[in-house]
């Protein structure tokens, strides 16, 4: 009990101190903003020099909240700049976009402010976007091919057996703003796509059921335009909401593709052997591909800051090779006679909704033109 009493009263002693000194250091805060009203400029600087004043350990042990800190750091910079020592007002601009990454001017900051902010890149070098979700697999059949014994086929029809082609995927891209809402992209990205068929045999009410599914590792490549980049409300904040459509292309690699069901059935049932199963392993499909991609999304502005996003987007992707190696289309024998299916010439197109997390990078700098 006695440990207990003591730990309690330590802890509340720390929170007081802590409370005690978030006090002191607002109370510091406003008399600095107070001397800068009156024209008292030398006082504040001399009061930041001083490595012993409560102002300048404020900034140093963060003790400032953050809202606390850009005022300190931007009251700094304006008292530089009228002092005109434009070397020590630039410093503290440079960490006041370290607290505030894009930091935004309001209309009562001085003219000497817009300027010195004009000698810096304040816009992120880079942004790491991070998305996933899911595919719908739409097969475009080139030319159909079957068995002396195969009839009619259906591609991803809700019915006995197959289901509807959904697959996942997910993707890391490095995004760069270029201009006025203009960005390019370029990254990784996995996808999983199933299709799925029903067959009907010529003969004895035979049908079958084939289902396949792919692992491609693909490099996008986009270019996308985006409304309310720049654009601020009336009361002079930027606009969180940006819609946005996009163009590029990707190039495809297969990793691996099988059939995870094949069997027939009515008569003598027949399912394909897990040996029979690897597409991929029997050089039945491509081995790389193509394709196209097009879609529309929105941005949400996220954080205290605003910098980082919340997306949601829907995208079409078109394949524009034959996904099937035609030239070993019949090597399966337990496929093409047991099973009584063969692949048809495709393309694998897919429609995918996705949500991700966009996080955006700084590094502070002067334009060259500056320097």
């Amino acid at each position: 009990m006695k440990k207990l009493l003591i730990a309690l009263t330590l802890t509340l002693g720390y929170f007081g101190a802590v409370a005690q000194s978030s006090s002191q250091c607002a109370r510091a805060l406003s008399q600095a903003e107070l001397a800068f009203e009156q024209g008292r400029l030398s006082d504040i600087i001399n009061n930041y020099s001083d490595a012993n004043s409560g102002f300048t350990k404020c900034l140093d042990n963060d003790v400032f909240s953050i809202e606390e800190e850009i005022r300190a750091y931007k009251l700094l910079t304006k008292a530089y700049l009228f002092q005109d020592n434009e070397e020590k007002a630039e410093e503290m601009f440079v960490k006041l976009l370290k607290v505030d990454k894009e930091h935004q001017l309001s209309p009562e900051d001085p003219a000497e402010l817009y300027l010195l902010k004009d000698k810096f890149k304040t816009e992120p070098i880079l942004r790491i976007a991070i998305r996933g979700g899911f595919n719908k697999t739409l097969p475009k059949v080139i030319q159909e091919f079957n068995t002396f014994q195969s009839g009619s086929k259906r591609y991803n029809e809700k019915g006995n057996d197959t289901g509807l082609g959904v697959g996942f995927w997910a993707e890391v891209l490095a995004e760069r703003h270029l201009t006025k809402g203009i960005e390019v992209a370029a990254g990784l990205q996995y996808r999983i796509t199933t299709y799925e068929i029903e067959g009907e045999m010529i003969v004895n009410d035979l049908n079958y059921v084939a289902k396949n599914t792919s692992n491609m590792l693909r490099v996008p490549i986009l270019v996308r335009y985006s409304l309310n980049y720049d654009s601020k409300d009336d009361d002079g904040n930027r606009v969180g909401f940006l819609p946005y459509a996009f163009i590029g292309g990707s190039f495809d690699l297969t990793l691996s593709a099988k059939y995870i069901d094949a069997r027939r059935t009515g008569g003598t049932a027949y399912t394909l052997p897990v040996s029979s199963a690897d597409l991929k392993a029997e050089s039945q499909v491509r081995s790389s591909n193509i394709s196209i991609l097009a879609g529309i999304g929105s941005r949400f502005r996220i954080g205290r800051a605003e910098v980082d996003f919340f997306s949601i987007e829907l995208r079409y992707d078109n394949s524009l090779l034959n996904y099937i190696n035609p030239d070993n289309r019949w090597a399966n024998e337990d496929l093409n006679y047991g099973v009584g299916h063969v692949e048809d010439d495709l393309t694998l197109n897919t429609l995918s909704i996705s949500f991700g997390y966009t996080r955006s990078l700084y590094i502070p700098r002067k334009r060259k033109q500056y320097r």
